[in-house]
């Protein structure tokens, strides 16, 4: 349904510091979890060359922490 659009992997986090955890900071473990969505899109056969992984951290939260805590799939065309 999308052939050749492009794909922006978006992660997000809550603001928590990060305090006992690999990743280094929310920024680190936004971009890690877009990392691993794109990964994933690449294994299912999407061209890595349209998918593009960005970390927001906590800059953009919702209304919990929870939902803060989330990967979103933008495709633009």
């Amino acid at each position: 349904q999308h052939r050749g659009a492009a794909i922006r992997v978006e992660g997000h986090t809550d603001s928590d510091p990060i305090k006992k955890s690999k990743w280094a900071s929310n920024e680190a473990l936004s971009q890690g979890r877009a990392d691993a969505v794109k990964t994933y899109l690449a294994k299912a056969g999407v061209p890595t060359s349209t998918i593009q992984s960005i970390g927001f951290g906590s800059s953009q939260p919702k209304k919990s922490k929870a939902e803060s805590r989330r990967v979103e799939i933008v495709i633009t065309k």
